[in-house]
């Protein structure tokens, strides 16, 4: 196994494996964060859609019952 790091090639080889695990690891925490932040402003949209349609119904009902 030594022997195989000496040489050119497998040093090469060495090399190359380092730089796709590192490259792998950085899409996969890139990936991770984007995810993460966009199921946070998917949640932050459902929530401001449902505040509105709530402010609606409300507003609908004081223009349909005055009185109250």
């Amino acid at each position: 196994m030594l022997r195989i790091l000496l040489d050119q090639k497998g040093a090469l080889l060495l090399a190359s494996t380092i730089l796709l695990s590192i490259v792998c690891f950085s899409v996969l925490t890139i990936t991770a964060a984007y995810q993460s932040k966009y199921r946070t402003y998917d949640s932050l949209e459902i929530r401001h859609i449902s505040d509105t349609i709530n402010k609606i119904s409300n507003f609908i009902e004081r223009e349909n019952n005055p009185g109250m």
